[in-house]
Order: structure tokens, then sequence, then C-alpha cells
């Protein structure tokens, strides 16, 4: 007879919760954002290396000797040369007269000029690079940002409604998180994205005002372009060779920033959502024993009563799922809840004990007050 009412209530129980689900009807809002923003700064690197080196082509810039010829009056030559006695033997029209002695007086005479050239190759090269790298430099900075990071935002709001006999049952559920991690970008010597951005731009700065570039900038020389003469001092100077290949990777520079994004805002009518209803007729057969005592009989039945419901909603998600497999998930679980209760028991048995000892020895040291006296 006792098995009999006990058979008869748990029927009755689980008609309750078919009526909750056969009559729940509810939405499921989802929305999420999310974004992450992974910076490379190999760019700013690959500058940092090459600007010691073009440094020192700056303070040591190679020149070339500049002949520049003119006929001029006798009177306003500078210096008579060997290649200006050559030039009136060979433009007698330039003399004026020959005395009684031999001595020949010319009108005009070949002048030379001997003058130092910074406008070589080389240093057009360097001079174009500096504009290529400053303009690289700003384009990126301008782009990259200091720091590296994610934002992933999710929010769940789910509403529902049911009936089971006279009883009318109402629930609202939202569950907002909010996961997000900034990385500064800092270098092996510490220094953050923004004062290695500084140290650049100073050092760019500095380079305009070299002899080299002011002096390419005033003649307006023409840029050079690819591909790079292989000139013997572009190939054999290691200042030179470092400035080529800050060349190349600039001509050659694709961004590997990676970005990632995902917007969602809809109503699951899926999985999800039937997710949360049998989430929530576990709440309802929770919510049931409020009417009844807190017995540890009436929490074994809710929760005997939860645990058939879990492995029903198992079973109809698995079609392969089997005994062994289910014995198998739920000692799984077990063990793992049991470690973890452990470790929290351990914590806080040392917290304890610590707590113990420290008031231990706070009462030895206002126990010594009595001895002194």
């Amino acid at each position: 007879m006792e098995e009999e009412l006990k058979e008869h209530v748990k029927d009755e129980e689980l008609n309750k919760d078919d009526a909750f689900l056969n009559t729940l009807n509810s939405t499921l809002s989802v929305k999420r954002d999310y974004e992450k923003m992974q910076y490379d700064y190999e760019w700013l690197d690959k500058i940092e290396y090459a600007l010691p080196y073009l440094d020192n082509i700056l303070k040591n810039p190679k020149r070339f000797i500049v002949n520049e010829e003119e006929v001029v009056k006798v009177e306003l030559a500078r210096r008579v040369t060997v290649e200006s006695v050559i030039h009136l033997t060979q433009h007698t029209n330039l003399i004026q007269d020959i005395d009684k002695d031999g001595d020949v007086k010319p009108s005009k005479i070949l002048n030379i000029n001997r003058e130092e050239s910074l406008d070589t190759y080389e240093n057009r090269f360097v001079f174009t690079l500096i504009n290529n790298m400053e303009f690289f430099f700003n384009e990126r900075v301008a782009a990259s940002g200091a720091s590296s990071y994610y934002i992933d935002k999710k929010d769940s709001t789910y509403d529902g409604n049911a009936k089971v006999g006279t009883e009318n049952i109402h629930i609202s559920l939202s569950i907002n998180s909010l996961d997000k991690d900034i990385s500064e970008n800092k270098n092996k010597y510490g220094e953050s994205f923004e004062d290695r951005v500084k140290k650049v731009k100073l050092q760019i700065d500095g380079f305009h005002a070299s002899e080299l570039y002011r002096t390419l900038s005033k003649l307006h020389v023409a840029p050079v372009r690819s591909p790079i003469r292989k000139t013997n001092v572009i190939l054999k100077n290691p200042n030179f060779r470092i400035a080529e290949s800050l060349w190349n990777y600039i001509q050659s520079f694709q961004s590997k920033d990676k970005k990632e994004f995902d917007k969602k805002d809809y109503f699951d009518n899926g999985n999800m959502k039937e997710d949360f209803n049998h989430a929530v007729l576990l709440a309802y057969i929770a919510s049931r024993s409020i009417s009844e005592s807190g017995s540890n009989h009436t929490i074994n039945k809710v929760a005997t009563e939860m645990i058939e419901r879990l492995i029903e909603n198992i079973l109809d998600t698995d079609i392969t799922m089997d005994e062994d497999k289910l014995k198998k998930l739920f000692d799984s679980q077990i063990q793992q809840i049991k470690k973890r209760n452990k470790e929290k028991s351990k914590k806080i048995y040392n917290i304890f004990v610590d707590r113990i000892e420290k008031e231990k020895n706070n009462y030895k040291e206002k126990a010594l007050i009595f001895k002194e006296i």
C-alpha cells in the first residue's frame, strides 16, 4: 500500500512537470558584441633597429668632387691650372697679345671651380628612404593602438509563462556577462608603445636637421625608386646594407594585425531556448518545495526529481547515450566536485589554523606585560 502511494505521488509530480513544459510559452533574447584586436609591432622594431645605422650615414655622408668649367675674363679667374693652359692653346682666339719676350696675354681664360657635392646616388637613396620611412611610420602609428585587446559582452533575457492546474507561473531570467582583457605593449626594455613612438619621431626630426637632408631638400633632388642600384657602397657598407633592408621591408609591407568581431541580436527558437526551458523546469521543481517542510525527506525528493529530469534531458539530447556512458559522465563530475570541495576545505582549514596562530601569538605578547610586573 505504501509503495503504491509513493508511485502515485511520483506520477503526480511528473504530471505537473509535463503540464509545466506543455503550457510553457517562452521567449529568449540573445545579444552578443564581440571584438578582438591583436596588433603586430614588427614594423616598429624594424625602424628602431635601423635608426642608428641611418644616423651613422648622416653623420659621415659620402661626397664627390664637382668640377665647374667656365671661360672668364683674366682678371676674374681665381686660379690658373694646367687645364687652363691647355684650353688656351686650343683656343688661340682668346689670346689678346704676345709681347717681345714671348709672354702670352689672354683676354679670357678657362676657370675651373672644384666643389664637394652631396648629390650622389647613395645619398639620394638615404634621403628618399627617410621620407618614405616617415610617411610609413605616421601611417602605421595612426593604424595601430597602444594595446591589444578583446571585449566579449553577452546578454540573454528569458521570459516565460506556464500554467499547472490552477497555478500560474511566470519566469523571468536575465544573464549578463562581460569578458575583456587589455594587453599593454611593451618592449624588452619596458618601454610603452607611446614612449617608443615619441623616441622614433624625435630621431626622425633630428634627421631633417642633418646637413645631407637639408642640402638635398634645397636641391629638390629626384627621389630614388625601386629597384635599388647595387653600387659598391650599398653592397659593402654595413650601414647602407641595413638601410636597404629597411627600404625592402617598407616596400613589401603587409599588415599582420588581426581583427575579429561578432555581433548578434536575435530571438532564439532552437536548442538554446530548449535548454533554458529545461533549466527553468528544474528551478520550478525546486520551488515547489517552498510549500513543503525543509526536511531531509523533502530535499531528497526534490533532488531525486531534478536528477531524473536531468537524465531524461541528456538521453533526449544524445541518442547514443547508454547506461555505461551515463555512469561514467556522472562519476567524472562527482569526482571533480569532490576534488574542488576538498581544495576549498583545505584552504578554509589553512586560514583557520593561521588565524589561531596569530591569536595565540597575540595573547603571548599581552601575557608578557604581567611577567614584567
